[in-house]
C-alpha cells in the first residue's frame, strides 16, 4: 500500500468523519418535505423562505469529553460552531439558545461564561435555553440567522472548483485536535472575516459552501460534494496548512476558521483575493466532478477517499 493510500485509509478510520455516517440511522425517521424546507436535510442549515429572504436554523452539540475536560472552551465552541454553520450558508446569526448540563454549580458557570464570550467575540445574543442540574456535563446550541442571498450545499455543479479557506494564523488547542485561531482576536475583526461568506453570496461569486467541521478539510469537502450530488478530485498539496502541524493531523482538526467553497474557475481569483485582504489563506484544491467518487491526488499517485455509489455521509433520501 503506497503512503497516500495509507494516509486515506487513516483519515477514513478517524472517528471525526466515520462518525459523521451514524446520521444515516435517525435521519431515516424524517422524510423531506420539500413545502417546508428548501433542501433536504445534509446542509449547514435548514432553509426556510420567507418574504424577505431566508431564514436560517441549525443546532450544534459538543462531545461530552471535550465538555467535561474543557468546560469554557466547549461551552465557547458551542456557539463558534453555530455561528459558523449560518455563516457557510451566506447568513448573518440573529439569535442563539442553548441546551446545558453540569453535575454542579460551578461547571454549569464555567460552560455558561464559555458560551457567553463566544457570544461577545461573534456578535451573537443568547436569549434562552434549558439547563439540566445534576447530570453529567453537556452543552448545545441552536441558532437563528438572516440570509438575502444563500451558499446552498445542493448548488455546486460538476466543472466547479473548490477552495479550501482557513486561517492559518493560531495554534492548536492544548492536545486537541482543534486549531485556535479565533479566541485571540479582537470581535471586530472576527465578524469581518466570517463577513467574508455573506458577501460571496450577495456578489453570486460562489454557490455553495460549508464550514470545516470535526471531520476535517476532506470530510467536510465530501459532504458539500455529497450534497451537491457529484464527486470530486482533490489535490492533497494545495491544501492551505500551517507548517507548524504535521499533514495527516491537520487534515483531522478542527481549524476553528475554515470553509469549503464551490465557485466557478474563473471567480476564483476574486474570491481568493478577498480573503487575502483579511488575512485568509484560500487556495483551489481540487474540482466537483460528475462521477460518484472522491479521488484524493498526490503527485502521480492517487487513493479513493469515498464512493457514493456505495455509501452516504449526511444526506439522506431525496
Amino acid at each position: 500500500m503506497g503512503k497516500l493510500h495509507t494516509l486515506v485509509n487513516d483519515l477514513l478510520n478517524f472517528p471525526g468523519f466515520s462518525r459523521k455516517k451514524n446520521i444515516q440511522v435517525p435521519l431515516k425517521a424524517f422524510a423531506w418535505d420539500p413545502d417546508t424546507t428548501l433542501d433536504p436535510i445534509g446542509d449547514d442549515a435548514a432553509i426556510l423562505q420567507t418574504e424577505d429572504g431566508y431564514l436560517l436554523i441549525s443546532c450544534d452539540g459538543i462531545i461530552p469529553a471535550l465538555v467535561r475536560d474543557e468546560p469554557f472552551w466547549a461551552g465557547y465552541c458551542a456557539v463558534l460552531v453555530s455561528v459558523s454553520d449560518i455563516y457557510a450558508m451566506g447568513g448573518h446569526p440573529t439569535a442563539v439558545v442553548n441546551l446545558l448540563s453540569a453535575p454542579n454549580d460551578e461547571t454549569a458557570a464555567i460552560i455558561a461564561k464559555g458560551m457567553a464570550e463566544g457570544c461577545r467575540k461573534l456578535g451573537v445574543a443568547m436569549v434562552g435555553g434549558h439547563f439540566l442540574p445534576g447530570e453529567s456535563e453537556g452543552v448545545a446550541t441552536a441558532i437563528i440567522g438572516k440570509a438575502t442571498h444563500l451558499l446552498r450545499g445542493t448548488m455546486g455543479s460538476a466543472g466547479q472548483s473548490l477552495l479550501a479557506a482557513v486561517d492559518l494564523d493560531g495554534k492548536p488547542f492544548k492536545h486537541y485536535l482543534q486549531w485556535d485561531c479565533t479566541s485571540f482576536r479582537q470581535p471586530e475583526e472576527l465578524r469581518r472575516k466570517l463577513d467574508l461568506l455573506p458577501m460571496l453570496a450577495q456578489r453570486q461569486l460562489a454557490t455553495a459552501a460549508r464550514d470545516i467541521s470535526n471531520a476535517g478539510i476532506l470530510g467536510t469537502l465530501a459532504m458539500l460534494a455529497e450534497n451537491s450530488g457529484c464527486g470530486a478530485r482533490v489535490q492533497l498539496g494545495s491544501i492551505p496548512k500551517p507548517e507548524t502541524v504535521e499533514l495527516e493531523r491537520w487534515l483531522q482538526m478542527f481549524p476553528g476558521y475554515g470553509f469549503i467553497v464551490a465557485a466557478d474557475p474563473d471567480r476564483t481569483d476574486e474570491i481568493t483575493a478577498l480573503f487575502a485582504q483579511e488575512g485568509i489563506a484560500a487556495t483551489v484544491i481540487g474540482e466537483l466532478t460528475s462521477d460518484t467518487q472522491i479521488i484524493i491526488q498526490d503527485g502521480g499517485e492517487e487513493a479513493l477517499y469515498i464512493d457514493w455509489a456505495n455509501e452516504s455521509l449526511v444526506v439522506g433520501g431525496r
